[in-house]
């Protein structure tokens, strides 16, 4: 089931492309000697052997891969040394999906990769959207935005959750690029 959440969430990755998937260090090795994967993201605990296993296997095919190591005992991982070099973030499996939108959009950067929070607002969002976004940029409560443009709140809270969608951002993090896209943006 957690698989079945984890592809789910980085098929809605736009720098991502899910491209095999495995239940079983066994199947998981065959694919790492089958096709060329520039990133794993991989658990530690597998039914049939250790996730670093699965590791040793992907790097022994490609010298280059990087890796997230998704793990319940995050904080207690040890790292072989070896593996050090492809090793990029180890996420707390119950920090998942948020940590891992995150590191995902770190690697995508360090190649030079455009993520959804380098794109320009202007470029992805629809007029009434952009409007949403501008005001959240001016500290304005949903029902402040709701009152200013004449929409229920119930609209606003659903440009907002287009916009965080669009821009890969929520909360504190939209709010903040909300208030700089104003800052940098000429007057209409």
């Amino acid at each position: 089931m957690f698989l079945q959440l984890l592809v789910a969430m980085l098929r809605t990755t736009p720098v991502v492309e899910v491209r095999a998937t495995a239940t079983t260090a066994k199947a998981a090795i065959e694919v790492c000697r089958e096709d060329a994967f520039e990133l794993l993201i991989l658990d530690l605990k597998l039914p049939d052997a250790n996730g670093l296993d699965v590791l040793r296997a992907a790097v022994a095919a490609r010298p280059a891969i990087e890796c997230i190591v998704l793990s319940s005992a995050a904080g207690e991982f040890a790292c072989p040394q070896e593996l050090l070099p492809n090793l990029r973030f180890v996420i707390d499996k119950t920090q998942a999906y948020e940590q891992l939108q995150d590191a995902i959009a770190e690697i995508a950067r360090t190649r030079g990769i455009a993520t959804p929070a380098d794109t320009d607002a202007a470029a992805v969002l629809r007029p009434r959207e952009l409007d949403v976004f501008r005001l959240i940029g001016q500290g304005m409560s949903t029902a402040e935005i709701s009152s200013r443009l004449g929409i229920a709140k119930n609209t606003v809270e659903t440009h907002r959750k287009s916009i965080a969608g669009k821009l890969g951002a929520k909360g504190a993090e939209l709010v903040r690029r909300a208030t700089i896209h104003n800052q940098i943006s000429l007057p209409d």
